[in-house]
């Protein structure tokens, strides 16, 4: 019984390799399919000779959209941490008002503070991975 992974031939820009990983054979095949297309869309418009050549700007192209990507996420993530923490500031703003106003009891003062506490999972508490801003 052998603990090597298995074997998966694929064909990217005109050449067969065998690539070995653990991933599901499927998608190394798919991967392998979407770098062939990406390596073909670098020659539909400039004739190249060297498969070097284009697979670097294929992979410049690749790695361009990653980089966008994941500068959207941190985006994303950022706005809707400062989204929460708004909420989270309105949520403060009402229960300071029910605090202030005559006739609250001590439990219910206290039953508010325990559901605000409740309300920003931890989940969203910290900053998001390449963000250099702290969070409060």
């Amino acid at each position: 019984m052998t603990d090597r992974p298995e074997s998966t031939r694929v064909n990217i820009y005109g050449r067969e390799y065998s690539i070995r990983g653990e991933g599901d054979p499927a998608y190394i095949a798919e991967i392998a399919h979407f770098l062939d297309m990406r390596m073909r869309q670098m020659t539909e418009n400039v004739a190249m000779t060297s498969t070097a050549k284009v697979a670097i700007l294929a992979s410049l192209n690749i790695t361009d959209e990653l980089f966008s990507r994941t500068r959207q996420l941190e985006e994303m993530e950022d706005s809707h941490q400062m989204f929460l923490s708004s909420l989270a500031d309105k949520i403060d703003d009402v229960l300071a008002r029910e605090d202030d106003s005559p006739g609250q009891s001590d439990r219910k003062q206290q039953t508010s503070v325990k559901s605000a506490t409740i309300i920003t999972p931890p989940i969203f508490q910290g900053s998001s991975p390449g963000s250099s801003k702290k969070q409060s």
